[in-house]
């Protein structure tokens, strides 16, 4: 594995690179050019198609109090044969308890058939996923107070959970 920290392209000056970060042009104080904050996506398997309700009641607080924003829900469902499509929430039987109301329309469309293929390839026949895409609103309070004080962006973006593991395995002694 390479560097988790890349100061080597060439192209920009000498700031932090990750493996999926996008650098920021000069954007200045109060500029509306990141009002976009950072995004993220997970999937969530649900062996035998079991909804469960406690992670969408948290994902909705989360929602309600702006600390997120869901850009894109989809939910995709793997029958016995290894088929897999994606599924509106009322598709498929939800156990008593849980309930997806909130959720109905949160499909965008920013998932296309290649990302549903790749999700689905990890899922396992019977299953059910929900795939979430959203912006951590929260950091924009955050920037807009740097920049405030004349600071600006100049990079943004994500590192893997396993790119952290990695990196620290690496620092270890052997």
């Amino acid at each position: 594995m390479g560097r988790l920290l890349d100061l080597s392209r060439s192209d920009q000056p000498a700031l932090l690179r990750f493996p999926g970060v996008r650098m920021a042009g000069a954007a200045q104080p109060g500029s509306d050019d990141d009002e976009l904050g950072p995004v993220d996506f997970f999937a969530i398997e649900f062996p035998g198609g079991r909804l469960t309700a406690s992670g969408f009641e948290k994902l909705l607080s989360l929602a309600d109090r702006g600390v997120v924003e869901i850009l894109d829900m989809e939910f995709i469902a793997k029958d016995a044969d290894g088929k897999s499509k994606k599924v509106d929430a009322w598709e498929f039987a939800v156990p008593h308890g849980v309930d997806l109301a909130a959720w109905a329309g949160a499909s965008s469309g920013l998932l296309d058939d290649s990302d549903v293929s790749e999700i689905s390839e990890a899922m396992q026949p019977g299953s059910v996923a929900v795939v979430v895409i959203y912006e951590n609103r929260w950091v924009l309070g955050l920037v807009d107070a740097w920049r405030r004080d004349g600071a600006r962006l100049i990079a943004d973006g994500g590192i893997s959970a396993s790119d952290i593991v990695a990196a620290l395995d690496a620092t270890e002694p052997s």
